[in-house]
């Protein structure tokens, strides 16, 4: 914490319509974008001039860095970085010299980086006031979850239970069952209060602050003896040992979980009911990740704040937004107005405020009966931080009649979501803001690691979803595996599907074949039972970030398979490189599986014994052990040479018959 965090900082109180900008707030975040190529690999850093900055300095380092490497000085706005491979990410940070104000950026690039097909586990506890009303639209997000990479596990909790007994049920799981990595809590699951602070630096809101990171920390130590803090106006807001609120402004260690929370409750401005409205906003959540919305891939920014003595909170907006949309894709326009009739994918709003208004955007009751067409909100003024409220105004926007999927207090501290532009979850960016590491971002805004840092809405969405495939249908025969069929995706960017099967609906799917170019793939190898089976298109996504493999939701069936025996695949398990072609001889469908590759690409090619090549096609590489399946019903029956070839040069062959 700052320990001059609340002097001459109550202006947040004012109105700011009259206020003198003397510097643009754009001029307070770099705005950095990216071009890739594959051949050479290359990254193509550029950025928009800061006025009066004589020069930019560069830094470079892995996504899971803590320390940056340096790469040097310029005085130009662009940068071109050759010392990169394809199938890999690069996180970068420019910084300027020179001129009124210090900004920054950050940016993950990535050359065709790989797929994610595993997210994790996602614990989602949902409110019972929601488990029969809403219990289709939670049967439904549940399957987009798993649709979508994540393994689920459910807990029904009543809205009167403790925050200390819910957290039990999330740690009972973070310790028995395989990489947790978030909690959903949908509806009003007990909201933990903690601190004695105000990060919007007014006295009578000192106290305790809604605090759901506390859901997210799984080893930290929190207390409730030491605080004894009345002044604040807000009875929730006031916090006297024992009475089970926290002690901690900061969080007592870093969480481990990303933390989301989807929430109604006490929200009388808007005529619907909780109910309807968790309806509603479940159904768009849904539309949008089965990339059946229009959304406009723009971003506006709503400023009434200005650079506000350096603190320029929209700089999150210019900061963030560019490698997410491009800079020339951000508008300054109104906020509520705006998205009431066009569909922006970000928004960013400021201005003085209360608990149900933020000058110069709006307030609450201007929400009900209008549209908010965007999908990720930001927002910054004075006491609606403080979500726990009647009628709050961050949490309004998820409350419109079409709402927007997720809402975040953005300016004390400052967020960071770039990642989002290479394929990241929102949740990601939540726990990267939350986890503040001053060695790795700057500035990093007042507040940092403080304990109010939240997400209102579904942690899981991200920015950059395909249509998914259709009507897949499993058919099974003795020791036969299993056979799929499904239809193409209509997105016309789709480069192939992946096969995964899982023991139950909602746990971890593992990947069963590698990139397949049809739509056709059969399950050769396994063990005997019941498997539910998944297919998800996959398309090569540009961003201004970059490129990356971006997996669209799947689709499930499900059979009971008997497989053949598997010493076939056990035999072609070697150290080397190889292949092996199966079934050998072949009717319609040809699999092959390898192991041992390296590099980006594999080139797979089919030749007659003439040596006519009849099929070639490439495939990315994301690991090295893989499995392809081609068509080869349209072949005349004969004798063919399969080939597949890696990036090193090496080429492994198989004879094999079609009959």
């Amino acid at each position: 914490m700052r320990p001059n965090l609340y002097s001459a900082l109550t202006l947040l109180c004012l109105w700011t319509a009259g206020t003198v900008k003397a510097q643009a707030t754009s001029d307070y975040g770099i705005q950095l974008q990216a071009v890739v190529q594959t051949a050479p690999p290359k990254v193509s850093l550029n950025w928009k001039k800061i006025p009066g900055a004589s020069g930019y300095n560069l830094w470079r380092k892995s996504k899971s860095a803590h320390m940056w490497s340096t790469l040097g000085n310029t005085t130009d706005t662009f940068y071109t970085d050759l010392a990169v491979t394809g199938d890999t990410a690069y996180e970068y940070k420019i910084t300027n010299t020179g001129g009124p104000s210090v900004a920054a950026a950050y940016l993950l690039a990535g050359i065709n980086t790989p797929p994610l097909h595993n997210r994790g586990t996602l614990i989602l506890v949902t409110d019972t006031l929601f488990r029969d009303s809403c219990a289709a639209e939670i049967t439904g997000l549940m399957q987009d979850l798993a649709a979508d990479g994540w393994a689920v596990q459910r807990h029904d909790v009543s809205r009167t239970l403790s925050d200390v007994a819910v957290k039990a049920l999330i740690k009972a799981d973070y310790s028995s069952l395989p990489d947790v990595k978030a909690v959903l809590l949908l509806g009003h699951v007990a909201v933990p209060y903690s601190g004695d602070f105000n990060p919007d630096a007014h006295p009578d809101h000192q106290g305790a602050w809604p605090a759901d990171v506390f859901y997210g920390d799984m080893d930290g130590s929190w207390t409730d003896i030491s605080v004894n803090s009345t002044v604040a106006a807000r009875a929730q807001n006031k916090n006297i040992p024992g009475d089970g609120k926290w002690d901690h402004s900061a969080m007592p260690s870093m969480a481990e979980l990303q933390v989301g929370r989807i929430d109604f409750a006490y929200m009388p401005a808007f005529s619907s009911s909780e109910t309807t409205l968790m309806k509603n906003y479940l159904a768009k959540a849904h539309r949008y990740k089965m990339d059946s919305l229009y959304i406009s891939r723009k971003a506006l920014v709503d400023d009434n704040f200005g650079s506000f003595s350096g603190e320029a909170f929209a700089a999150n907006a210019w900061r963030n937004f560019p490698p997410m949309i491009g800079r020339d894709n951000i508008l300054e326009v109104d906020l509520i107005t705006t998205l009431n009739d066009s569909a922006y994918q970000w928004a960013y709003g400021c201005g003085g405020g209360s608990y149900s208004s933020c000058g110069g955007v709006g307030a609450t009751a201007d929400l009900n009966g209008k549209k908010q067409k965007g999908i990720f909100t930001m927002l910054f003024g004075s006491y609606f931080g403080d979500w726990d409220t009647q009628n709050n105004f961050l949490r309004a926007f998820l409350c419109a009649d079409e709402p927007a999927l997720t809402a975040c207090w953005a300016g004390r501290p400052n967020w960071y979501l770039h990642h989002m532009g290479l394929g990241e979850n929102i949740g990601y960016s939540t726990i990267t803001t939350q986890n503040y590491n001053p060695t790795v971002y700057t500035p990093a805004g007042y507040m940092a690691t403080a304990v109010h840092v939240a997400l209102m809405g579904d942690l899981s969405l991200r920015n950059e979803y395909i249509k998914p495939a259709r009507s897949l249908s499993v058919t099974t025969g003795p020791k036969a595996g299993a056979t799929l069929h499904w239809t193409a995706s209509p997105d016309p960017g789709v480069t192939g599907y992946y096969v995964y099967r899982s023991g139950s609906r909602f746990g971890t799917y593992k990947r069963v074949s590698g990139l397949i170019a049809t739509t056709t793939f059969i399950d050769a190898a396994g063990t005997d039972g019941f498997y539910y089976y998944m297919v998800r298109p996959t398309k090569l996504q540009q961003t201004p970030s970059g490129t990356y493999y971006n997996l669209g939701l799947g689709i499930t069936d499900t059979a009971t398979v008997s497989f053949p025996p598997p010493v076939s695949i056990a035999a072609a398990r070697l150290p080397e490189a190889s292949i092996l072609c199966f079934p050998n001889p072949a009717t319609d469908i040809l699999n092959i599986y390898g192991n041992g590759f390296r590099g980006a690409m594999l080139t797979l090619s089919l030749s007659d014994i003439s040596g006519k090549t009849v099929l070639q096609r490439q495939y990315p590489l994301s690991q090295d052990e893989f499995t392809l399946s081609e068509n080869i019903s349209l072949l005349p029956g004969g004798t063919y040479l399969v080939q597949v070839a890696d990036a090193r040069g090496g080429v492994y062959s198989q004879k094999i018959v079609r009959r």
